[in-house]
C-alpha cells in the first residue's frame, strides 16, 4: 500500500511516496504555478504523481490516498481552504472534493504548520508521545497542538494558531493579522529584529551588531551570533525573545500539557543555545506539574516535516 503526500508552497510543491510506516521510498519538487488564481496546482501535482508512478514502477491504483498540506485557514473536517494567499487562491474552495474528482483516491487537508508538526510527532523529535506542541519560528510563527494522537483544530480551524498569541501587552508591533502583540511579532525571525531596532532607539547599548542597525540590514542570524560571542546587547535581546516564548509555551501548557515541545522553523539553528534560554524562563513561570517532565527539543526532519505530516492524515483516517 502506498500514501501520496504534497506539502504546497508559495515557490515549491515538495512531493513524497511512502509506504504504511511513512518511510519516504521517492521524494521530489515541483514549481508551483499560480497562474489564473492557481488554478492549475491541484492538477499539477496529481500529475506529477503519476509520471512518478510510470517512472518507478507502482501503479496508481495501490494508493491509499492522498494527504495535502496547505498554507491557509482549513475546514479540517470538510477539506475546504478559506484562502491561501501565497497560492492565489481567493476565497474558499473544496480542496479536498477537486482532488479526490483527480485522483480518485481519498483525500484529507490541513494547514500547513499542523502537517509540520503531525510529521514531527510521527516520525521526529516528538516520535511515540500522544501529546506534543510544536512551534515553528521561521519569517513568522506558525504551529500545532497534538492531544492524544489527534490534531487539534477547533471549532472553525484556528486551533494551534500559535503564532497569533498575544504575549507583547505594550503592543509595539503591527502582525499581519491586523492585531498588535501577537507572538509572531517578537519571537519570529522578523520578531528579532524589532526588538533589536526597538530597544537600540531606547537604551543605545554599545554592540556588534551596530553598524548593521544603523544601516537597517540587521538579520535574525546576526542577532544570535553575536549573542553567542557574548555581545551585552544582542544576549539582551535573546532574553526577550526567550521570555515571550516561554511564557507562550507556560499557557499552553496548563491547557493541554505536553510531553514534548518542539522548536523548529529557521530561528531554532541557533539550537542549544535559544532552547536553553527558553527552558530557564519556560521553568520559572510555568505551573510546576504542568512542566514535570515536558522536555523542549529542536525539530528533527526539516523540509520533510510537511510531507510526512500529509501522509499520516491518510493513515490516520482512511481506514
Amino acid at each position: 500500500m502506498i500514501i501520496l503526500a504534497a506539502d504546497v508552497g508559495g515557490t515549491t510543491c515538495k512531493l513524497g511516496v511512502m509506504n504504511e510506516a511513512l518511510e519516504i521510498l521517492h521524494k521530489w519538487e515541483i514549481p508551483t504555478n499560480k497562474e489564473e488564481e492557481g488554478r492549475h496546482i491541484l492538477r499539477n501535482i496529481h500529475e506529477s504523481f503519476a509520471r512518478n508512478a510510470r517512472l518507478k514502477g507502482y501503479s496508481m491504483e495501490d494508493v491509499k490516498g492522498t494527504g495535502l498540506g496547505i498554507p491557509g485557514p482549513i475546514d479540517f473536517d470538510n477539506g475546504v481552504v478559506n484562502g491561501a494567499i501565497n497560492l492565489n487562491w481567493h476565497g474558499r474552495k473544496n480542496i479536498r472534493e477537486a482532488y479526490e474528482q483527480l485522483s480518485g483516491k481519498p483525500v484529507f487537508v490541513d494547514n500547513d504548520a499542523n502537517v509540520a508538526s503531525l510529521g514531527e510527532q510521527v516520525r521526529g523529535a516528538g516520535r511515540g508521545s500522544k501529546d506534543v506542541v510544536c512551534i515553528t519560528l521561521g519569517t513568522g510563527v506558525g504551529g500545532g497542538i497534538i492531544s492524544n494522537h489527534e490534531l487539534v483544530h477547533g471549532y472553525n480551524g484556528s486551533g494551534g494558531e500559535l503564532g497569533h498569541f498575544k504575549v507583547d501587552f505594550k503592543e509595539r508591533f503591527q502582525c499581519n493579522c491586523g492585531h498588535k502583540g501577537c507572538l509572531e511579532t517578537v519571537a519570529s525571525a522578523t520578531g528579532v529584529v524589532n526588538l533589536a531596532h526597538y530597544y537600540y532607539k531606547e537604551l543605545r547599548f554599545s554592540t556588534l551588531i551596530e553598524d548593521d542597525l544603523e544601516a537597517g540590514t540587521l538579520q535574525a542570524k546576526q542577532v544570535f551570533d553575536a549573542a553567542k560571542a557574548g555581545d551585552e546587547f544582542a544576549l539582551y535581546i535573546i532574553r526577550k525573545v526567550s521570555n515571550y516564548i516561554a511564557y507562550a509555551l507556560s499557557v499552553i501548557s496548563v491547557m493541554t500539557n505536553p510531553e514534548y515541545i518542539i522548536i523548529g522553523g529557521g530561528v531554532s539553528k541557533a539550537g542549544d543555545f535559544l532552547i536553553d534560554h527558553i527552558e530557564e524562563r519556560y521553568q520559572e513561570m510555568t505551573f510546576s506539574p504542568a512542566a514535570e517532565g515536558t522536555k523542549i527539543v529542536t525539530a528533527q526532519l526539516g523540509n520533510d516535516a510537511g510531507m510526512i505530516g500529509a501522509a499520516a492524515l491518510i493513515k490516520q483516517y482512511v481506514k
